[in-house]
């Protein structure tokens, strides 16, 4: 195993930075497109909501399987690694055809799924969206066994940008599928999942000549092994007790409005949760390779090096994830206004609430990493229990007086409780207290977030509110420039940020 990852890091980040610039022209260019039938938007994103189960389809074991596959990787065990991969994707492949069973049942009778459906066209955009997702479910297979090969070794990049090439295609492909007087959902949706496909082969192919790798030998270790069971099923069925916690949590959203409030408030909510989702595949990117590095440490016995890691990781990225979340808080309704219009300032008060659900992911993630990393399962119980009890337990007693704001309402509130709890494990762990903790972490932001607020404030009646391309570049050059700003402001004005940002390329590069 290699000794340095400086090198991956910034290549991981690089290509991020492509990707995150085609998630905002996917968001801005292909969402207005989207949003311009309300009433087949609103099932679009009942359906499609659907194919996030396919990320948890593997019930746990993917993630226990990478944490072991990845410490078996920092040991030079290959065989033992190719044994886990192959077992875990079994598993996952067991019930992606049962996935695929299920959506293609619904496809016959689509109004088991969404309410309102009042046309022969609604009905038919309804059930064959899903029926595409009965056919294409398989590909999520070569999608996770991919991240677990390139993964582990702190390589994703080259999938990123694999998937990047395939993002302009579906980009590009909005003008021809909702060109003037057509708007064909379904086959758009067709030919992204089309895409998707092809970049995996191409991935896949990477793979076995860049790595020598022996895809015989691991599609004869796709099978169930009593060895590796024994081994990742305590890990697993608490990531499967998480997984079940987040599907509860973060899932059926959409789901739940459009069985209990329509369409039409699913497409309401649906504006708010793509930049929720925006942000949670952001995040994801931005902390996968971290959470490898965790389990690096943990299989070569460095408890003070994962100490010292965490602490950077936490530290580092705070300002990286606030100073977004704080600008598109304040500057929501330019935003919503210019990309999709005002018949969607109900989504308004939905994003600022959901936006802040992000607010400390710079702690738990990392934490969480940390648990996973430890097996600390009771704790993991514990926490993944909290998130959905709040979330659900709000809902309940509030959906009749706030309707679909009650699901961003609480949403927030629940990850709030949990930030608090993972911040206590957090500094418990890394021997700080409280006033240390602030200092290394919240101390350094204090200037650059006074400027952030006051400027986002200052020219948020200033900024256009008509729909149109122009105003949203607009709109989108000013967040930017306020959070460039920002950054700047907090590089001169905190030299403990500016130490913390040596010290840790300096660890990256003795790691």
């Amino acid at each position: 195993m290699q000794q340095s990852y400086t090198k991956n890091y910034l290549k991981i980040y690089l290509w991020q930075g492509v990707s995150l610039v085609l998630n905002f022209l996917s968001m801005f260019v292909v969402l207005p497109y989207l949003t311009s039938d309300p009433i087949t938007y609103g099932i679009y994103s009942v359906c499609i909501s659907f194919s996030i189960f396919l990320v948890y389809a593997d019930l746990g074991f993917m993630g226990a399987g990478q944490k072991y596959a990845a410490e078996y990787f920092a040991k030079g065990d290959k065989e033992e690694e190719m044994k886990v991969i192959g077992f875990t994707n079994f598993i996952l492949l067991v019930f992606l055809l049962l996935f695929s069973i299920g959506f293609f049942i619904l496809s016959i009778q689509p109004e088991l799924l969404v309410k309102g459906i009042k046309s022969a066209q609604q009905e038919y955009v309804a059930s064959s969206l899903l029926l595409i997702l009965a056919v294409f479910t398989p590909t999520t297979l070569l999608q996770r066994l991919l991240q677990m090969i390139f993964g582990i070794r702190m390589e994703d990049f080259i999938v990123q940008r694999t998937n990047i090439f395939g993002s302009i295609f579906k980009i590009l492909s909005v003008l021809w599928f909702f060109r003037e007087g057509q708007y064909d959902i379904v086959g758009y949706f067709l030919f992204t999942q089309i895409v998707n496909l092809l970049a995996a082969l191409v991935s896949l192919i990477i793979a076995r000549k860049r790595y020598d790798y022996d895809f015989r030998a691991l599609f004869l270790a796709v099978c169930f092994n009593k060895d590796v069971f024994d081994k990742t099923k305590s890990l697993a069925f608490t990531s499967l007790f998480i997984t079940i916690s987040w599907i509860l949590y973060y899932e059926l959203d959409s789901i739940a409005i459009g069985k209990l409030l329509g369409a039409n408030q699913v497409a309401v909510y649906a504006i708010g949760l793509t930049v929720l989702s925006f942000f949670r595949s952001i995040l994801g990117i931005l902390f996968s390779p971290f959470s490898v590095r965790f389990n690096h440490f943990i299989g070569n016995g460095d408890e003070e090096g994962l100490k010292s890691f965490y602490l950077q990781v936490v530290s580092i990225l705070a300002p990286i994830i606030v100073f977004p979340i704080i600008t598109i808080a304040i500057l929501a309704r330019p935003i919503v206004f210019s990309w999709v219009g005002p018949n969607y300032s109900e989504s308004v008060i939905v994003i600022q609430f959901l936006v802040f659900c992000n607010i400390f992911a710079f702690v738990t993630y990392p934490t969480n990493f940390m648990l996973i990393a430890k097996e600390r399962q009771r704790t993991l119980y514990f926490i993944n229990t909290l998130l959905p009890f709040v979330f659900w337990t709000g809902i309940i007693f509030t959906i009749n007086i706030w309707g679909v704001n009650s699901f961003a309402v609480f949403k927030l509130l629940a990850f709030v409780f949990s930030a608090f709890v993972l911040y206590k494990l957090m500094i418990d762990y890394l021997k700080l207290t409280f006033l240390d903790s602030v200092g290394k972490i919240f101390l350094p932001m204090f200037f650059p977030l006074l400027f952030l607020i006051f400027g986002s404030f200052l020219v948020r009646d200033y900024l256009p509110l008509e729909q149109s391309k122009i105003n949203l570049v607009i709109v989108a050059v000013v967040m930017g420039g306020l959070i460039v700003i920002s950054f700047v402001i907090q590089y001169f004005a905190s030299e403990k940020w500016r130490q913390q940002m040596t010290k840790t390329l300096g660890l990256f590069k003795s790691n």
